[in-house]
């Protein structure tokens, strides 16, 4: 029984061997191989050469490429082309660059690779982030830049990640409540833009455009005169249209005629 076992036991290490000199043997590139590989790689492209020798695609790509031939099923990257993708690889997403190319997402990579211009995939959101960010997102006194800044990530990838989340903005989707309402058209002219927005947490331009929808002109923050303005007011004053010196200095028309008073101006001149 024991030499019985012996002998099994010396046949299916045999067996095995030659198994294993079979699969090596195919894994190498033959003379035959070779032929075929010189003959119809140049016209048939790399998928007839495995399929006649049964190599692996990328093997016969790679063997090909150690011999210097080429295929010309290949496509070669022209320089338009290459302009093309160093121009837009930062700006356009790879999807978009290969269908603008006509080429597969794969080869765009590559080929970025190869120009040193490949930029990694950005590194998945931690638990901890996501957390923070769902905290930061809703908060008034947070602002965009901030709750980046605070996660360290850009602007962008912020706005992109909160979106994916579901997550909303207060400014963005507040609706103004009357008490809102009749605090803006209380104070619209004792207090700026910027004022009324902090006192209600909200941004300046939903308290600006709020009121240009209510038809209110909101207090300007305080313009202090400048010997330059007053010269030019004195000079201009009754030449030319007090509408044209108010625009030129970014004043109301108003400011403009009570500024004329104490210029000693206002008169009509003999």
């Amino acid at each position: 029984m024991l030499a019985c076992g012996s002998f099994l036991s010396f046949i299916l290490f045999y067996a095995l061997l030659i198994l294993r000199q079979k699969t090596l043997m195919k894994n190498l590139w033959t003379k035959y191989h070779l032929r075929i590989l010189k003959k119809e790689y140049p016209a048939k492209g790399a998928k007839y050469v495995a399929k006649r020798t049964g190599h692996p695609v990328s093997s016969v790509v790679i063997k090909a490429n150690s011999l210097g031939i080429f295929s010309s099923s290949v496509r070669r990257w022209t320089q338009f082309e290459v302009n093309y993708l160093l121009k837009n690889y930062s700006k356009k997403p790879l999807d978009s660059i290969a269908r603008s190319l006509k080429r597969s997402p794969v080869s765009i990579d590559g080929k970025a690779r190869q120009l040193k211009i490949h930029v990694p995939k950005p590194k998945k959101w931690s638990e901890e982030e996501l957390n923070l960010l769902r905290q930061l997102w809703t908060d008034k006194s947070f602002s965009i830049d901030d709750v980046a800044a605070k996660l360290g990530k850009t602007r962008p990838a912020t706005h992109f990640q909160a979106w994916k989340m579901g997550l909303r903005r207060p400014q963005v989707w507040h609706f103004w409540t009357q008490e809102e309402t009749q605090y803006l058209k209380k104070n619209f002219k004792k207090k700026s833009h910027t004022e009324i927005a902090k006192d209600l947490g909200m941004t300046k331009i939903a308290v600006f455009h709020k009121a240009i929808k209510l038809g209110l002109r909101l207090k300007r923050a305080p313009h202090p005169w400048t010997e330059a303005d007053d010269a030019y007011i004195r000079e201009n004053y009754r030449k030319i249209p007090t509408r044209e010196i108010a625009q030129k200095l970014d004043r109301s028309l108003d400011a403009i005629i009570n500024r004329a008073g104490p210029l000693g101006i206002s008169k009509k001149r003999k």
